[in-house]
């Protein structure tokens, strides 16, 4: 099986998927930095003057996205079994009208779907990984890639934004991790009128080798959004995403300030609930904050 066989990218809807970004969303402050949760591991961060869009998803319903199922059992060789997924919430609408960036953690559809493709077009720039910005390319998507260790950085104003490729592993069998290739995180350092805050979006990772290394170079991030759910935990493939377990481990490695957990509770593909999580976290006894946001609400830094 090849890393694409779990993908349907070629199929891309071709009827309008446009959609008119809310003008205001209640709880969304005058802050610095505002990060919003808007399900799976769709992000808006609006820092100072800049704003970014994290894993495009804009499905909804029983037929939400068309994807193999990594939850299940099936040949290697060839492949899953490709089929509709389920998002169990309602979408909770976008509060920005234009993204300076959107960054794409990898290019499976839970992570950019059929109707974000559709609505995103050849809007840009989008930032990915060196080994999904053929593929985006050849659809028309205005796709950079950034490989891991480059940054791009986005000045407006008295804003600045870096943004540093961290790699992700997408599971801790090197076998499986091999077929699938290493997506992208993305550190974000802003400056914003001399003070600098850390933002680190991890994709679907692990904490594993290359990812420690990556983020060693690193002060502790005062926000880590870590992935979880525990996708794939009886599939062929194995686990694709941390447990809430793991993610505590994760942050208590980086020192992180504030932990915002996405990748949960949005889709039926996830096996764990984030309540999972929330257990280990108080139970772990470690000093960061664990904030779990309802779809469409917001943090501040």
């Amino acid at each position: 099986m090849h890393r694409r066989d779990l993908l349907k990218l070629g199929t891309v809807a071709t009827a309008s998927a446009a959609l008119t970004p809310l003008s205001s969303v209640a709880g969304i402050s005058a802050s610095d930095i505002t990060v919003r949760w808007l399900g799976g591991a769709m992000l808006e961060l609006r820092i100072g003057d800049i704003c970014v869009l994290t894993d495009p998803c804009l499905g909804e319903g029983t037929e939400a996205f068309e994807m193999g199922d990594p939850n299940e059992m099936f040949d290697l060789s060839t492949g899953p079994n490709i089929k509709m997924h389920e998002r169990l919430t309602s979408f909770p609408g976008m509060a920005v009208r234009e993204y300076d960036v959107v960054l794409l953690s990898h290019a499976h559809e839970d992570h950019f779907d059929q109707k974000a493709q559709a609505w995103l077009g050849a809007n840009g720039p989008v930032l990915c990984s060196a080994q999904d910005v053929n593929a985006l390319t050849k659809k028309g998507f205005a796709a950079q890639a950034l490989n891991h260790g480059e940054n791009r950085a986005f000045r407006r104003g008295d804003t600045e934004v870096s943004i540093t490729s961290i790699p992700a592993v997408h599971s801790l069998n090197t076998g499986i991790s091999g077929i699938l290739g290493l997506g992208n995180g993305y550190w974000l350092q802003a400056t914003i009128r001399g003070k600098t805050s850390h933002i680190y979006w991890a994709g679907d990772t692990f904490m594993a080798e290359p990812v420690q290394s990556a983020v060693q170079q690193f002060p502790a991030p005062d926000l880590l959004i870590p992935h979880i759910g525990a996708v794939g935990t009886n599939g062929t493939l194995g686990q694709l995403s941390m447990t809430g377990h793991q993610a505590v481990e994760f942050a208590e490695f980086l020192k992180a300030g504030l932990i915002l957990p996405a990748h949960h509770s949005t889709y039926a593909l996830y096996q764990e609930p984030v309540s999972k999580m929330i257990e280990a976290h108080a139970i772990s006894g470690i000093p960061s904050v664990l904030n779990v946001l309802r779809e469409g609400s917001a943090l501040t830094l």
